[in-house]
């Protein structure tokens, strides 16, 4: 293989690697990484157990998926698992 061969054959292996880089970036994380996270996030703020969490789709606009914790802990996610601020959402909601 001459060295123009090489060096071609590097480059688009470079881009397709990068290429696959940029697309797993642009998935959104699954529902079992936005439970895990915010039972995390249950646990280091209220030191409750990770198994009171449970979540559950939501029909408001804007929010993928509501995590309620124990009795009196929810949180809004949107589809990038970040939190919703909005209306009061707490269990029941």
């Amino acid at each position: 293989m001459g060295p123009v061969a090489a060096l071609v054959t590097g480059l688009v292996t470079a881009g397709a690697a990068f290429g696959l880089w940029l697309g797993l970036r642009a998935l959104p994380p699954g529902e079992t990484e936005m439970i895990e996270a915010a039972a995390a996030r249950y646990v280091a703020e209220t030191g409750g157990a990770r198994t009171d969490c449970a979540g559950r789709p939501a029909a408001m606009a804007g929010v993928r998926m509501v995590v309620t914790c124990g009795p009196d802990w929810a949180v809004a996610l949107d589809r990038w698992g970040r939190r919703v601020d909005g209306p009061r959402v707490g269990p029941g909601t």
